[in-house]
């Protein structure tokens, strides 16, 4: 009998936040939704930082606006009426703070299983 590749043993240990009664696996971002993610993460890091520090109002809420964003793209493909009505109704700061940190975690995941030799 021939060889298996098991990549079920990659995946990374199960991880979930529950939100609105919603159990949302962040263990992974699937592919489908990386170039998305990553995208919404550039626009993020390419806000003014300084602005930021001083909680320039503006600023933040378009910061928060790609937060936002970002919540409902990960998490409408496993819940659809999580989008961004969703989440500007029923999360608060803190939750799209926390929720935000999740995916990061997962797309830095994805990034590190990634082989540079290929």
């Amino acid at each position: 009998m021939g060889s298996v590749l098991d990549l079920d043993v990659l995946r990374p240990k199960d991880e979930r936040v529950v939100l609105g009664g919603n159990d949302i696996d962040v263990s992974f971002i699937p592919l489908a939704l990386t170039w998305d993610i990553n995208e919404l993460l550039t626009q993020s890091g390419a806000l003014d930082q300084e602005k930021l520090n001083v909680n320039d109002t503006a600023e933040v809420k378009k910061a928060f606006a790609l937060s936002v964003k970002m919540c409902a793209v990960f998490c409408a493909h496993q819940f659809p009426e999580m989008d961004e009505a969703w989440f500007e109704k029923n999360a608060s700061l803190g939750d799209i703070t926390a929720l935000g940190i999740k995916i990061r975690e997962a797309l830095v995941r994805a990034y590190e299983g990634i082989d540079p030799k290929n």
